[in-house]
């Protein structure tokens, strides 16, 4: 085992007490000899210096084996260098034996070519964020159905809004996850983006890439929803799925809440990007017209006043309102925009095919006055549009962050573009008093892309059927200022005119206005605490010019007003 030790001489060697005679002997030790020794001779070992440990016995024939060891100072040096030398000869032939070298462990390394939070999945050259917010909001309202209707047709119920969805105080909470995945190829970015939220609370049927598109508290109290707001992968220029519409621009981006001028759409994209230089860039896009529909939606057909004997059923098209047919094409959108340091522009435009689901002359209606039954010709189709121009400056001369966002749309046929009240896919027919989008004994407007009438303005017959479009035009505005890093506050309106077919019956032009302003403080990175107060306003005018009256009671009303506050708790992470 130890060739370098066994190889040494060793010699018995009698150790004494200085002046004591060569009879007392204290012990018998084993001595190695080196080649030093050898040449010093036998004697030369009794003249040196000795260090050793005691023997257990000073009876040499008690010993058994069980010997002091004796070294000098250079023996005992060779024999250390022998025995490491030994170590690393055993260590060596174990190693043989072992099996491979155990790859190293992998750490997650930082990713900051695609900016802060990401990192590099291990074993992949993908970076990866995972981010979100937690935002929590107490609203309170003037809500337009609390008030007395001043009607004696409705006995016992003088005064509007006993539903338990006209509430002056609500709130609600949502949680949104989003996760972005980036990789550099040979084409250029790969990206996959998804985003996702849960909500709890006051709910109205409708999210957008900035919360709620609901300007009121109210709604269903008690709701629930978990909504995919964003799931799409970006290649070489192209983006596929689930994403915002190249048409928007300015989003409400400085406000809580929503704003149904600054529309936030989000829909089904199949668009490709073609970058210039400088900033500038050009889009082309195929959207799913499915989310930018104001039409007749499927309803209870009722046999009897107030009874429900049949399920649910589409209407048929007339003056009450066009009813889409299936979707033959998707819209196709476009912009031009250029990203500077000064801030952005864009403008953008939209076509939008109007299909008529069919109309029969035979009229068959309820006692809301919608026509059913079987379709016996419908309208030719018929392209709506939308163009529209956004600016962003950037103001960092007064404070740095300081933004100011302007944007006006005009839309013909294509309503949504222009003045949006839900991001939800699906038919949508109205919109609902001032500050709620489902109001209960509120001031309600019928909205439709268009109405299917005859050339004279009344029911649409055989040869004589067309779809009449309605127009629309909106403007909004917003503008951020940081007082301090931590404290920011914001002003912003909006202003919309809609214009609907003169044919329609049922469907009054409307004026929305809103006005607001919020201030937010961040006491610390990632959590903002906000206030908000906006007024909403409404005002409506049938076609005849007449004032229409609100639901619940028949009260002429033409204008309707809330007030809105809401309180918000946000962490982002």
């Amino acid at each position: 085992m130890f060739p370098l030790i066994g190889a040494m001489p060793s010699a018995m060697v009698t150790l004494r007490r200085r002046g004591a005679p060569r009879s007392h002997r204290l012990s018998w030790v084993r001595r190695f000899v080196t080649p030093e020794d050898k040449k010093v001779g036998s004697r030369g070992i009794k003249g040196r210096r000795l260090v050793g440990i005691p023997a257990r016995s000073t009876n040499p024939s008690s010993l058994s084996g069980e010997t002091l060891e004796v070294y000098n100072m250079k023996t005992v040096k060779s024999l250390l260098l022998g025995t490491a030398a030994g170590f690393v000869a055993i260590a060596g032939a174990q190693a043989a034996d072992l099996p491979g070298k155990a790859a190293p462990a992998e750490y997650v390394r930082i990713c900051d070519t695609y900016g802060a939070g990401f990192f590099f999945i291990p074993g992949t050259d993908t970076c990866l964020r995972i981010g979100g917010f937690v935002r929590v909001d107490y609203g309170v309202n003037t809500t337009p159905g609390s008030r007395s209707n001043g009607s004696t047709a409705v006995p016992g119920q003088q005064v509007l809004g006993t539903s338990y969805f006209d509430s002056l105080y609500g709130t609600s909470v949502r949680l949104t996850l989003n996760v972005d995945a980036r990789s550099n190829t040979e084409y250029g970015l790969l990206r996959a983006f998804g985003q996702f939220s849960a909500y709890r609370g006051q709910y109205g049927g409708a999210f957008s890439s900035q919360g709620l598109v609901n300007s009121g508290v109210h709604q269903s109290p008690r709701a629930s929803a978990i909504n995919v707001e964003r799931a799409f992968i970006q290649f070489a220029g192209f983006t596929f799925g689930f994403s915002a519409s190249f048409f928007n621009f300015y989003q409400g981006d400085v406000q809580l809440s929503g704003n149904f001028a600054a529309t936030a759409r989000s829909t089904t994209v199949l668009a490709y990007t073609a970058s210039f230089g400088s900033g500038f860039s050009a889009t082309v896009s195929l959207e799913d017209s499915m989310y930018r529909r104001y039409s007749n939606s499927d309803t209870w057909l009722d046999g009897t006043v107030g009874v429900n004997t049949v399920g649910l059923a589409r209407p048929l098209s007339g003056v009450y309102g066009m009813t889409y047919g299936p979707q033959k094409l998707p819209d196709i959108v476009a912009n031009l925009r250029v990203d500077q340091a000064w801030g952005s522009a864009q403008i953008m435009g939209a076509l939008h095919q109007l299909t008529d689901y069919g109309y029969n002359a035979a009229v068959v209606t309820t006692a809301t006055g919608l026509n059913f039954g079987g379709p016996t010709n419908a309208a030719g189709d018929k392209f709506g549009w939308a163009v529209g121009a956004g600016l962003r400056l950037n103001l960092d001369m007064l404070a740095r962050g300081d933004v100011l966002w302007l944007q006006a749309v005009y839309a013909d046929g294509a309503l949504d573009y222009a003045f949006g009240t839900a991001n939800q896919g699906g038919d949508r027919g109205t919109i609902s008093g001032a500050g709620n989008l489902a109001g209960v004994n509120a001031l309600n407007s019928n909205l439709r892309d268009a109405v299917v009438a005859n050339n004279l303005g009344g029911v649409p017959v055989v040869g004589n059927a067309s779809i009449q479009t309605t127009k629309a035009w909106s403007v909004a505005a917003g503008f951020r200022h940081f007082w301090t890093p931590a404290l920011r506050s914001s002003i912003f309106g909006a202003y919309s005119d809609i214009n609907q077919p003169a044919a329609g019956v049922g469907l009054s032009d409307i004026k929305y206005w809103n006005v607001g302003v919020n201030t937010i403080w961040s006491p610390v990175r990632n959590l903002d605490l906000g206030l908000e107060v906006v007024y909403h306003n409404i005002n409506a005018r049938t076609q005849a010019g007449g004032v229409p009256a609100i639901t619940g009671g028949g009260v002429a009303r033409g204008q309707e007003g809330a007030w809105v506050g809401t309180f918000r708790v946000q962490r982002n992470f």
